[in-house]
């Protein structure tokens, strides 16, 4: 399973990356949110991912851990990698569901099975880590597998 995991993170939209609002005016972070709350927020914005692409790239991106922010930034070329094979599976999903696979103090790990707009399944593994944002305590992305066939349910 760790061999899956890749330091990218999720998928996005049909957009250029001239549609993508610049690092300055994205929207702050909220540091108390759960791993979960944080989840579900980014799966939330797949769902419509289409009717805003740079609000959807800029939400992803600012959950990103800043190793993440490094190895796939700028957002610009995080946008792209978002919009490319095989991250683009994803993009505006139709439905999904979750599970913790990993817990620690420092690490969670979710599995996320998804059910994509082509109506195909996919399987997604998760990770986040517990860093400091602001001098406060916060989860953030640091891998994101590739989304995986699998055969159905959610």
């Amino acid at each position: 399973m760790a061999r899956k995991l890749l330091f990218f993170l999720l998928i996005i939209s049909c957009t250029s990356t001239t549609d993508v609002l610049p690092e300055s005016s994205q929207t702050v972070v909220n540091q108390a949110l759960s791993s979960e709350e944080i989840l579900v927020e980014i799966l939330d914005i797949y769902k419509v991912f289409s009717e805003n692409p740079s609000n959807a790239v800029n939400t992803i991106w600012k959950y990103a851990h800043e190793k993440n922010k490094e190895i796939t930034g700028p957002i610009e070329r995080f946008s792209m990698m978002l919009t490319s094979q095989p991250y683009d599976a994803i993009i505006d999903l139709k439905d999904y569901s979750y599970e913790v696979t990993f817990e620690s103090e420092k690490n969670i790990q979710y599995e996320i099975k998804v059910l994509a707009e082509s109506n195909n399944y996919f399987v997604i593994t998760w990770v986040f880590e517990k860093t400091i944002c602001d001098d406060k305590p916060c989860w953030r992305t640091t891998s994101v597998s590739q989304p995986e066939f699998f055969d159905s349910g959610i």
